[in-house]
């Protein structure tokens, strides 16, 4: 029984550090005056996140029709998957399994076959 005690509260110890870092992390990383940060923070942070009140204030759902939908998320800017980027990256992975050789744990290369 003591075991699994101890367990348990290592367990808690270790989310609580994780939870601490991830603060301290995120403070850094905004670099703002106004966020005090810290454990004090953290603190707050934690016991807001806990309060039933936040929960209530969901949004409500909003109906709407696939076209309006996809009318507003329209994006002007190119995909994240550029066909001729594809390609060119396609190509080079062939050319390069053309050239080398894979001999146990060596890596070989041959020269490229020039064209007469």
């Amino acid at each position: 029984m003591i075991t699994y005690v101890l367990w348990v509260a290592l367990s808690i110890l270790l989310a609580l550090a994780v939870f601490l870092v991830a603060s301290v992390m995120e403070r850094r990383d905004a670099r703002s005056e106004d966020a005090p940060g810290g454990l004090v923070q953290f603190w707050r942070d934690f016991r807001s996140g806990l309060r039933r009140g936040d929960r209530r204030r969901t949004p409500k759902p909003v109906d709407t029709d696939m076209d309006a939908f996809f009318a507003a998320t329209v994006e002007s800017a190119p995909g994240y998957v550029d066909a001729e980027e594809l390609t060119d990256v396609l190509q080079r992975a062939r050319e390069q399994a053309r050239h080398t050789l894979h001999v146990g744990h060596v890596e070989v290369s041959r020269p490229a076959r020039r064209s007469a």
